[in-house]
């Protein structure tokens, strides 16, 4: 039997972003090959012909769509919001020339039902679990509408992702893995505990250990770009995985909480251990907005600052996270960002609109509000506004946002952030054009 592994490309998204790079004078895309994909592919036995296709691939190389054409038994897609309407496109393409679709991913698992009007069948939560129960019945073809993960998945007996169907793997500038799942923070923006949950749970260091050893058979120097919601969370077993992954001599960044920086033995390690760059959403300098999104965080305010000399001064980049459009966001928010990051300089800055997700809290509160636009999936890539904000306009957003990039690229030529970045700098691979 042959299958389809899709992700699928967004036009709109994609330029989106290039705008956004050439606002914060990035250069190029960070790809990534798609690790929902990767992480079922090792549930198929040896009787399928697996196809991985990445969309993304396709189009910045300018190569056809021939996959169109082919003949599937199945084909699987996933898709983040963005991608939703692209997705169905596919799945409707295949469905008129009579074959099975399966959907899964962050949209299916929030809107399983509109889903549903679009595929044969939909999967909710974590994919290895929910997938591999689809996969027995449609062997056996006997399968339901809609298969949804119990949660909570024991991470020790997922099989490594499957790298090796990826043609063409060395074109990606990042490799995905995820070494942990679940979030004990509960952001009210944030998609991502709806489907993993809020238990935080593990892989065995060794498990990674060997995973990242699999992928070093493929690409020899891969650049490790962990895909945990919030991987350090327990520190003892950071200090495991630190230790597990010095002799492999690999550079990684990952997603972390601000909790980090109280542990600087841990901090030692993890730049022993190769890691470059940790992902922090600081979210926004006004405490008052921190309180309606994470009452966690909002305790925390007040160390932003120390919190990133701590960790740069170990030659661990920050890339500091922000969000504009909370409720007490106004004129003067842009300004007090940009005073914020001339006092306490960054190895990298992302700044986001804050987008309603479905299936979040905020999503909820804004429809409840009557504050949401009508809801066009292709706009919620997190560089638009979706709702009406309490104090500003979409318009305001965006320029000020603008504004606050332009600003700091004015600090970083007027050396700003000093000898310190360009250590880390050093410390990363193909550096050239980077934030």
């Amino acid at each position: 039997m042959k299958v389809a592994l899709i992700h699928p490309h967004d036009m709109k998204y994609h330029g989106e972003r290039e705008i956004m790079n050439d606002v914060s004078h990035v250069e190029g895309y960070e790809n990534f090959p798609d690790l929902g994909l990767l992480s079922i592919a090792p549930l198929f036995g040896k009787g399928w012909e697996i196809k991985y296709i990445d969309e993304d691939y396709l189009a910045q190389n300018d190569l056809a769509r021939s996959y169109l054409d082919e003949n599937f038994d199945l084909v699987c897609i996933t898709a983040m919001n963005h991608q939703a309407y692209q997705a169905y496109r596919i799945a409707k393409h295949f469905r008129t020339r009579g074959i099975y679709t399966v959907m899964g991913g962050m949209h299916a698992s929030a809107l399983p039902d509109e889903v549903l009007e679009n595929v044969d069948t939909v999967i909710v939560g974590e994919g290895e679990e929910a997938f591999s129960e689809f996969l027995k019945d449609f062997v056996w073809g006997k399968t339901k509408r809609i298969y949804r993960a119990k949660g909570n998945a024991d991470l020790t007996l997922f099989a490594s992702p499957a790298f090796e169907i990826v043609e063409n793997l060395e074109w990606y500038s990042k490799y995905p893995l995820f070494a942990t799942r679940g979030c004990p923070r509960n952001c009210d923006f944030c998609c991502l505990g709806e489907v993993y949950g809020h238990t935080y749970r593990k892989k065995d260091p060794s498990q990674v250990f060997a995973e990242i050893q699999n992928l070093k058979k493929l690409i020899p120097s891969p650049f490790i770009s962990f895909a945990d919601e919030n991987m350090l969370v327990d520190k003892k077993w950071s200090r495991q995985l630190a230790n597990a992954l010095k002799p492999l001599d690999i550079k990684w960044e990952a997603y972390c909480d601000i909790s980090i920086a109280e542990d600087d033995e841990l901090l030692g390690l993890l730049r022993e251990s190769g890691c470059v760059e940790l992902i922090i959403g600081f979210e926004t300098v006004d405490p008052r907005n921190l309180e309606k999104v994470e009452p966690w965080k909002a305790k925390k305010i007040k160390t932003y600052g120390e919190a990133i000399r701590r960790i740069e001064s170990h030659e661990i980049g920050v890339l500091a996270c922000f969000v504009v459009g909370f409720d007490y966001d106004d004129k003067d928010t842009f300004k007090k960002l940009r005073d914020f990051l001339c006092e306490n300089p960054v190895f990298e800055l992302d700044i986001a609109v804050l987008t309603p997700m479905p299936g979040t809290r905020l999503h909820s509160r804004l429809r409840k509000e009557g504050r949401l636009f009508e809801e066009k999936w292709d706009d919620y890539t997190w560089y638009n506004v979706n709702f009406s904000p309490e104090n500003l306009t979409p318009q305001e957003i965006k320029d000020g946002i603008k504004w606050v990039f332009d600003e700091y690229e004015i600090m970083k030529k007027a050396g700003i952030k000093g000898d310190l970045y360009s250590k880390i700098a050093s410390r990363f691979p193909d550096m050239e054009g980077r934030n």
